[in-house]
């Protein structure tokens, strides 16, 4: 008996070494940059507090329009160390000098500027029946008079 041998070919696969670690200097540029934007984002987050910090009180001194405000001395901002915004007080105060028809108080409200402008109270057999005559005899007679005659 004649024996087959079968011969398989075996591959051999090439494998990429790893990449060397990039030099020092690589590493150390794209430390500086991830710094740098670190830096910027956490510069933009105190600003962001600040702002909301000046809005705030710029409201609660009674302005009409606090963000317009805030923009008209955001250059002027200035955050302390712990993120505080440095004489927000003193800000506030200066805008009300400089601006006194931001801060000025609200109009008066009318006096029966708007009478008969408001659907009245809808008189009904069963209000009348629970007022008392002096109070029935207050009342506008064509009123009464039409809630008598509804059914």
């Amino acid at each position: 008996m004649k024996q087959k041998t079968m011969k398989t070919q075996t591959s051999t696969e090439t494998t990429t070494p790893p990449e060397p670690p990039p030099p020092v200097d690589e590493l150390s540029g794209q430390l500086a940059a991830l710094a740098a934007e670190n830096a910027e984002l956490r510069a933009a987050l105190d600003f962001g507090n600040a702002r909301d910090a000046v809005v705030a009180d710029l409201t609660a001194a009674g302005a009409r329009s606090p963000r317009l405000l805030f923009d008209a001395v955001k250059g002027d901002i200035r955050i302390d160390a712990d993120g505080s915004v440095a004489g927000r007080g003193e800000i506030v105060e200066r805008l009300k000098a400089a601006f006194p028809e931001q801060f000025a108080s609200p109009p008066p409200t009318s006096i029966d500027a708007g009478a008969g402008r408001t659907a009245s109270a809808v008189l009904t057999r069963e209000t009348l029946a629970k007022m008392t005559p002096s109070e029935i005899a207050a009342l506008d007679w064509q009123a009464v008079k039409q809630a008598l005659a509804a059914r």
